[in-house]
């Protein structure tokens, strides 16, 4: 008998698994093995779909209702599914950080066409080849930029406006936070911009000058604003909701009649909810500066409220100015469509994070 190699018979469990979880939460029917023999299309013997079906059981990501019916995803399942469709767009990222990585190697490419043709011409000649690099320090400055390599190691890298390129080891003497890089990294780019080296650091020193004078006053500008802010901003930000009467046409999903009022009153109170909501704010908050918010789904338990145990939020933060600033979500049954409804989570998060940007570019009339 032909023994399979482990890594195929666990590829193939995870390919059913998918497969069982969207045609449920296409349908929110039970899933049979005869279903998954005819409409599947995984080119696996009935046998083999039950076997499978009872180990995905045994492992805690299906469950059956009932002994004649066929099965259900559990939270467990749910969770699979998520990270699966995570893991596919981050695949797709993957193929950014190949650009990105063409362009570090091209950063290289200058320094290596001068060495070949020095290499050159001494072979023609017979004699030594001689090339002499563009002299940056007349060049107008077009990106400074600084990146953490760890500790209190940092690599410079310096791009001019006619493209050329250097990056050199620096040793500084204290470990930078990432926020120390990016404040200093915009600062920089800032004012260096159309600067030949040479003049770089006198008008870098010139802006810090005059940027000190400005502080002074900012500061008793910024305690005298603060102290108005905390009279007149509420103690708790304001929750939008609608739509919590289509939650009614699943309500076989969410439980009994009494789990659905009960989440019915929970959510007219809305402070539980509110609460969840805070917490992804939270969670944003404390990641790395930089990093792209993504959609962060919670199935049943994993919202730790009672009340929410049937269902699924999809939620992710919007922004202003790259800071999260507020919320927003989707919250259903545990057998929504996730894909669809991650994609659009996401989207109108960047639809309401540029309207916020736009605001603030927008002049006033007459202006």
């Amino acid at each position: 008998m032909r023994q399979l190699k482990p890594e195929v018979v666990e590829q193939r469990k995870k390919n059913l698994l998918q497969w069982v979880i969207h045609y449920y939460i296409k349908t929110s029917k039970p899933v049979s093995s005869q279903v998954i023999a005819e409409e599947a299309g995984l080119d696996l013997s009935s046998a083999t779909i039950r076997n499978i079906l009872q180990e995905l059981e045994e492992e805690g990501f299906l469950h059956q209702p009932h002994t004649s019916s066929g099965r259900e995803p559990t939270d467990k399942g749910y969770r699979f599914f998520v990270d699966y469709l995570v893991d596919v767009q981050r695949l797709a990222s993957g193929e950014k950080e190949r650009i990105d990585r063409q362009y570090r190697k091209r950063i290289e490419e200058l320094d290596t066409l001068l060495s070949e043709t020095s290499k050159l011409l001494s072979k023609v000649s017979h004699g030594a080849g001689l090339v002499l690099s563009p002299q940056i320090k007349t060049h107008s400055l077009k990106r400074l930029e600084l990146i953490h390599l760890g500790g209190h190691d940092v690599l410079g890298i310096m791009v001019t406006e006619a493209g050329m390129v250097r990056h050199w080891p620096i040793r500084l003497d204290f470990a930078p936070s990432a926020r120390q890089i990016n404040v200093l990294n915009r600062f920089l780019n800032d004012n260096i911009r159309g600067h030949s080296v040479r003049e770089a650091q006198s008008a870098v020193m010139a802006k810090l000058k005059q940027m000190e004078a400005e502080f002074r006053d900012l500061n008793k500008l910024a305690g005298e604003l603060l102290r108005e802010v905390s009279l007149v901003v509420g103690p708790d930000a304001p929750l939008y909701v609608d739509g919590t009467e289509a939650l009614l046409a699943h309500a076989q999903d969410i439980g009994d009649i009494g789990t659905v009022q009960a989440l019915m009153r929970m959510i007219g109170e809305r402070e539980a909810i509110a609460g969840l909501l805070e917490s992804e704010l939270t969670r944003h908050l404390e990641q790395a500066e930089g990093v792209t918010p993504r959609p962060h789904v919670r199935i049943g338990r994993e919202s730790g409220i009672p009340e929410l145990f049937g269902m699924s939020l999809v939620a992710t933060t919007y922004q202003y100015q790259g800071r999260p600033v507020g919320v927003l979500g989707v919250l259903g049954s545990k057998r929504m469509e996730y894909s669809r409804m991650i994609s659009l989570v996401e989207y109108l998060s960047e639809i309401v994070s540029r309207k916020l940007e736009s605001w603030n570019e927008e002049e006033p009339d007459g202006q």
